[in-house]
């Protein structure tokens, strides 16, 4: 993920702020106690969401304690004590990070890409074993997208469905919950959970595609927005990238919108057992003031 999923935060209740954050610190000790502490510093928001979801699902242990951060001493915060849907999204940020740096390297030779890459082999090697056909489904989603961004790809659909295929294998937990009790979830449930972030991933892709493609131009990188969209074809012959942007908006916006329905709808069949406000504030307004945020109106980015 890229850091698009985010809660509207001024919309959280005091004690949902709490609990979110409790989370997000979660997954950082975590991190820290499989991988090291180097690897804290990917932490993503994006998988806090991850085990809220799962753990309001499956009802894992939600025991919050105090605690003061080395990075903020001065005020005390809350952490939830380590479970294995804790160590799960931990896992899945690191090697999500992974590919994401895989990716860089290999689009644009990045040279932190590259560095990232190099820094986290030994930890990916850690994470595959712990998670060995999980992993490989991750990765085949993968190698399937980098093929079809090297050769072009020509239709958003085709290029954004393996990562949408990677959303909803990262959804689909099928581990522990509490110590060696694994989860016993209805197949509709375990279904919508998959559907979710399949439907997740066709807008992450979509609105990552939007936000990055008048640097992908400059750049001369692959975009798929870009080459299904027809840009720089003779029909649109000097068109620029702001341009580009204003054309397509309305049409980004509506498949974004549609994404989010889906999800919304598959989050109903879902059987929550807590945080239900935590979600709802993600599912109905953080993403969608994030579509807000990127598409703006007449293509331009909104400043916050």
């Amino acid at each position: 993920m890229l850091g698009y999923i985010t809660p509207e935060k001024g919309e959280l209740k005091l004690r949902e702020f709490e609990v979110y954050g409790a989370y997000y610190c979660g997954i950082c000790r975590a991190v820290g106690a499989r991988s090291g502490r180097l690897p804290r510093l990917l932490l993503s928001y994006d998988f806090a969401f991850l085990a809220v979801l799962l753990s309001a699902v499956f009802d894992a242990p939600d025991s919050l304690k105090p605690f003061r951060c080395l990075l903020h001493p001065m005020k005390k915060r809350f952490v939830l004590e380590i479970s294995p849907v804790m160590e799960y999204a931990a896992d899945m940020m690191l090697l999500s990070a992974y590919y994401k740096l895989r990716d860089d390297r290999l689009d644009e030779g990045s040279l932190r890409g590259s560095a990232g890459e190099f820094l986290l082999r030994g930890v990916v090697r850690g994470i595959r074993a712990r998670n060995e056909d999980k992993s490989q489904a991750l990765e085949d989603c993968m190698l399937e997208l980098g093929r079809l961004e090297s050769e072009a790809c020509d239709s958003f659909d085709r290029a954004a469905e393996p990562f949408a295929r990677f959303m909803g294998e990262l959804l689909d937990y099928d581990g522990p919950v509490h110590s060696d009790i694994s989860p016993k979830l209805a197949d509709s449930a375990r279904h919508a959970l998959r559907r979710m972030g399949h439907s997740l991933g066709k807008w992450i892709y979509l609105i990552d595609a939007y936000d990055d493609a008048e640097e992908d131009l400059r750049r001369g990188v692959y975009n798929p927005l870009t080459r299904s969209h027809g840009y720089g074809l003779a029909e649109h012959a000097g068109e620029s990238a702001a341009r580009f942007r204003e054309r397509i908006a309305e049409r980004v916006r509506f498949a974004a919108t549609l994404y989010l329905s889906e999800l919304a709808e598959l989050a109903a069949l879902l059987p929550i057992k807590k945080n239900k406000g935590i979600l709802e504030n993600i599912i109905y307004m953080g993403l969608l003031r994030r579509t807000e945020e990127i598409v703006g109106e007449n293509g331009e980015r909104k400043r916050t």
